[in-house]
């Protein structure tokens, strides 16, 4: 008898809530994508750039990597992400393109989670959570700083949190924007949470159901938000960094061209599930329950849904926001389901499930990637003309650029108009190309200027592939720009 009770209380000690099968969906998720995309796109320049700070010793704040406008003053609280980048593949190998990738991306989720039990919510319910945040956060997963972001976001959250019962908690806050002000420029939006904590801090606001419960000690609150404004100030730029920040947020020319600034398109289900069942979710609540609302949690989902709707890179920060307010307003009041030892097998499966099939090997550039025609650029000396998405791995590969995903260097200068003219064929392209010197041109084959420069005579193609095509001007460009 007291055998058969020791077995059971063993097996209630390794029992796991349901709910795990939801954190293991979100966390793998994104290791799901990562080991199946391949390198590509910002992640080039990135590297390239803190490859350059390392080697050289020094910050960058000019360019050095176009023909076009070279030494234009550059600069970007991003310099630090792609030193970490740059640093942790010389030390750990391919395998950090991985780690910054989907493991902080498994951080965020894990952030969302405990936050979530913080809140009181079961553990089926916080499953679903970590689900929703998970497949959002993975829906704009790359080596790039804003899955720095997205864990910043749901650390703070947690930290705001954690401080209403460890109250000194919040003197960590300032050390976290010290890092956030050299990786990424959303610290604007860390800052704007904290302010939001602030006011409801100091003057308590109650509307109808909508209250803020357990506000912060105003003191505390007021002296989180300016000591995180003057932490954001600890970088190699001082307040310039607010001016690049606020440069590329509001730079028209960025949000007309680049499509995660954009509205969201809604004919995709994913996108459509990730924005519309939160909705649904929070309406139901408002009107099936008759519990109070948490004022910060409601203004900070409802805020980046609206900036959601307006640019869809956002989307990983509503997911997360809004599992935040979804948490305190669970509409699973009490959890029938027990513990089961068989969580853990089912766990097991499912993570096989997700992870088995075919691996793009860490670091390796993705299948998009026109690999083979650089290495062909690189042994044939002459400055190139490419795709705004294959200028990232020229950089990396130091061929000079005519752009790259830097947009914001190249604003307010004729040469994204430029290029915009040539890659829409809206002018005759070889003036232009050859008033830089433009001797190859890398471009994807059946599009509109691929078909132009092979029916032109001053064209020929040198390098042919499903991926690309590698084009040569006949004539040797003019004198006036000589290649590089």
């Amino acid at each position: 008898m007291t055998r058969s009770i020791g077995r059971r209380a063993g097996l209630r000690l390794v029992a796991a809530p349901i709910g795990v099968l939801g954190l293991v969906v979100g966390c793998l998720a994104a290791w799901q994508k990562a080991i199946r995309g391949g390198v590509f796109d910002d992640t080039f320049w990135h590297r390239a750039v803190g490859v350059w700070i390392l080697d050289h010793h020094r910050i960058l704040t000019s360019d050095v990597f176009s023909y076009t406008v070279p030494g234009r003053h550059w600069i970007s609280p991003e310099w630090g992400y792609g030193v970490v980048l740059a640093e942790s593949v010389r030390v750990l190998g391919p395998a950090a393109f991985w780690l910054l990738s989907a493991g902080l991306a498994t951080l965020a989720v894990v952030c969302v989670a405990a936050r979530a039990r913080l809140e009181g919510a079961g553990w089926l319910w916080t499953g679903l959570l970590c689900a929703e945040a998970g497949v959002a956060v993975t829906a704009f997963l790359d080596d790039r700083p804003q899955v720095v972001s997205y864990l910043f976001v749901a650390l703070l959250l947690l930290m705001l949190r954690a401080a209403r019962r460890r109250r000194w908690i919040l003197a960590c806050v300032p050390v976290l924007f010290v890092l956030w002000a050299n990786l990424h420029g959303s610290f604007l939006l860390g800052l704007g949470i904290l302010l939001l904590e602030a006011v409801v801090a100091v003057v308590p606001i109650r509307v109808g159901r909508v209250t803020t419960p357990d506000p912060l000690a105003a003191r505390a609150a007021l002296l989180t938000f300016a000591g995180a404004g003057l932490a954001t100030l600890v970088n190699p730029f001082g307040p310039a960094v607010y001016e690049s920040a606020f440069g590329v947020t509001f730079n028209s020319t960025v949000r007309a061209f680049i499509g995660e600034w954009q509205s969201p398109d809604f004919h995709d289900v994913k996108t459509l599930v990730l924005v519309v069942a939160p909705i649904v979710a929070t309406v139901a609540y408002l009107a099936v329950q008759d519990r109070p609302v948490p004022l910060v949690d409601l203004v900070l989902a409802g805020g980046l849904l609206v900036m959601t709707l307006d640019a869809s890179r956002f989307l990983p920060y509503f997911a997360i926001a809004w599992c935040g307010l979804a948490a305190r307003t669970s509409p699973i009041a009490h959890e029938t389901l027990t513990p089961s030892i068989l969580t853990w097998p089912v766990a097991v499966v499912l993570g096989f499930g997700m992870l088995s099939g075919s691996v793009v090997p860490a670091g390796r550039p993705a299948p998009s990637v026109p690999v083979a025609a650089v290495s062909y650029l690189q042994s044939h000396p002459g400055r190139v003309f490419a795709t705004y998405l294959w200028n990232d791995y020229l950089d990396w590969e130091h061929i000079p650029v005519f752009i790259d995903g830097r947009t914001e260097i190249y604003t307010g200068t004729p040469v994204f108009r430029q290029y915009l003219d040539i890659s829409n064929l809206t002018v005759d392209p070889d003036p232009i190309l050859a008033s830089y010197g433009v001797r190859y041109v890398l471009w994807t084959p059946g599009t509109p200027l691929a078909v132009y420069l092979a029916h032109d005579p001053r064209w020929t193609v040198v390098r042919r592939s499903q991926v690309s095509l590698v084009f040569r001007r006949v004539a040797a460009p003019s004198a006036t720009a000589s290649a590089s």
